[in-house]
């Protein structure tokens, strides 16, 4: 994870709440998608960090909790055919050893290590045995392994990639050289150096790829998934493969890996608070991020193409800010914008991070106590994050995710609001469209913002569904839900119908000529043309249907197990205002 950091002075502006609308958000969808760059369902993945993994999992194949695999599966079920993307790594992998004889637990801590930023341990073959038991038990993951590059000379990192190869097999999707080499001289890590340049960390590089030509699963590189730099702060990508990084490694790159938080709290103090991360400008232009360097990477058009990913992010780094990366506005609303962001400017993938239990980031809890105690779990705000993500980039064929820019949201930091259309990578057809509104009201007060989507964006003859994600308040913690579904109270990893007036049902329209989309306010709307993805059977409550109107009048409803009542304004370009009251009863 990163630690200090010199950051660009960002202008935040003082954050403006629109008022429920008088007259709908006009938003322009393109018939065709301006990108081409297509990313899958499950872009955005899970990143651990290496020397908490037994908290989670357990510390062998025998103890893994359950309520992990129920977390994990509700995740699997939302991203369709596709494994759910796992890291493991963070700062504590690039300083931890790899025992290969210690073969009864998963991982021990280092005695007298006690930075819990870069926490080492010892770590052996079981953790291979848990990490393939997880993927058969929710239905298939794809893992990135850190490997270590704080000694280059190590003798373990070949038999450590030997090891994982052989037992992780299909499951294993790379592995990433190294953790934020560009702090390597502020942290210490290289003291013998005044200044670790570029050229070092190449030349080590390349002696840690040879060592990986011989191993117990034969010559590693001849998988071509190795991953890097997984610089953070201070190198600049594009100067670093003008220095020869791709030419001289692109034969065995996958991953142009990349990670970067928004700001830090390594010293106890932080930049900006909740409004920052409502302002959409400030999550554009942090997805901007090394820019240039990712254009040089996406321009490359030969045989040795890698694919942009983002290995590790969250919204504070060192741990995250409690009542901030926990709030609704931060960890939910912002973490899909973000992702969807990335996934608009050339990412492939993107892990959210997370640490140790109590860790205000983090997407899960696991209960105080031993690794893999049996008690109840926690659900953060950024594991809603990820289902959202999920579903909203679902596609047979891929996706291609275009900013609208709604209300000119791109570079206004009072809009308010903010929107994206996912198209099918093969036909350009518009699949979903995800609408945020992130308006500074308790969602007691019954506002919402007005989204008029024009004709022809959806065919006739489909029905779209409209699911919600909404939170009690810009502020809430706990009382969050997605598609009428929570994991509020909830300690088994496994949502159930949230019974709230803050956790408005699915809706149903038709949309050919033309409607309005009312978006909760604070939350965020995905509007799926072709009716909600159906996710895997699983022993949960599914979500219910609720009530919407589309501008040709049809209205669809279906009981909701809240008792709800909600005042929808329709908006018609042409048919006059009216106001439409519906009861949502037991």
């Amino acid at each position: 994870m990163l630690h200090p950091v010199t950051l660009l002075p960002l202008l935040i502006a003082p954050f403006v709440s629109p008022a429920v609308s008088a007259d709908p958000i006009q938003v322009s969808i393109p018939s065709k998608p301006t990108s081409t760059h297509v990313v899958n369902s499950n872009f955005l993945g899970i990143s651990y960090e290496l020397s908490f993994l037994n908290e989670y999992f357990g510390n062998n194949t025998s103890s893994i909790p359950p309520t992990v695999i129920n977390y994990l599966s509700t995740f699997r079920d939302r991203t369709g055919s596709l494994p759910v993307r796992m890291r493991i790594g963070g700062n504590s992998a690039d300083d931890s050893t790899y025992v290969s004889s210690q073969t009864t637990v998963m991982e021990q801590f280092i005695s007298n290590a006690a930075d819990s930023d870069d926490q080492p341990v010892d770590y052996g073959p079981v953790l291979w045995d848990v990490l393939s038991k997880v993927s058969s038990d929710i239905g298939g993951a794809a893992y990135l392994i850190a490997l270590s590059l704080r000694d280059p000379n190590s003798t373990d990192i070949p038999i450590l990639a030997g090891d994982a190869v052989q037992k992780l097999g299909d499951t294993l999707d790379g592995f990433l050289l190294g953790n934020e080499p560009d702090l390597y001289t502020s942290h210490g890590n290289r003291p013998d150096l005044k200044n670790y340049t570029t050229a070092i960390y190449m030349n080590e590089f390349q002696g840690v790829l040879d060592s990986l030509k011989s191993t117990s699963a034969g010559n590693i590189l001849d998988k071509h998934d190795i991953g890097g730099p997984s610089i953070c702060c201070e190198w600049d990508l594009g100067a670093l493969i003008h220095d020869g990084y791709t030419s001289s490694f692109g034969d065995v790159l996958k991953y142009i890996a990349l990670q970067h938080y928004p700001q830090n709290n390594c010293d106890g103090t932080h930049q900006f608070e909740i409004p920052w991360y409502t302002q959409h400008p400030n999550t554009v232009n942090l997805a901007a991020w090394q820019n240039s360097g990712i254009n040089l990477v996406l321009s490359n058009t030969g045989t040795n193409k890698q694919e942009v990913i983002m290995s590790e992010f969250n919204s504070v780094s060192c741990g995250g800010v409690p009542g901030l990366s926990n709030s609704f506005a931060v960890g939910s609303l912002w973490t899909v914008d973000y992702a969807l962001q990335l996934a608009s400017v050339g990412y492939s993938a993107a892990y959210i991070h997370t640490r140790e239990q109590g860790v205000s980031y983090n997407l899960f809890d696991p209960p105080v106590g031993s690794a893999g105690a049996p008690d109840a779990w926690t659900t953060n705000t950024p594991f809603y994050g990820l289902l959202v993500t999920a579903e909203a980039l679902r596609s047979p064929n891929g996706s291609i995710v275009v900013d609208l820019d709604v209300n000119g949201s791109k570079t206004n930091p009072n809009a308010g609001v903010s929107g994206y259309a996912i198209y099918d990578a093969s036909n350009s057809t518009v699949l979903q469209v995800a609408l945020f509104n992130y308006a500074n009201v308790s969602s007691s007060a019954g506002s919402s913002t007005a989204f008029a989507i024009p004709s022809g964006v959806f065919s006739s003859g489909h029905t779209l569904t409209v699911k919600y994600l909404t939170g009690d308040s810009l502020a809430e913690t706990k009382n969050v839900a997605w598609g009428g579904e929570t994991f509020a109270n909830v300690g088994n990893g496994k949502p159930t119908t949230a019974n709230a007036t803050w956790a408005p049902a699915n809706s149903e329209l038709e949309c050919s000529k033309g409607c309005t989309i009312n978006v909760p306010g604070p939350g965020m709307a995905v509007v799926f043309a072709n009716g909600a993805p159906e996710n895997k059977p699983s022993t949960t409550t599914s979500g219910s249907a609720g009530t919407s109107s589309g501008s040709n009048g049809a209205v669809k409803t279906a009981k909701n197990s809240a008792a709800i009542t909600s005042i929808n304004f329709i908006y018609c370009s042409t048919v006059v205002l009216s106001v439409i009251l519906t009861a949502f009863l037991f």
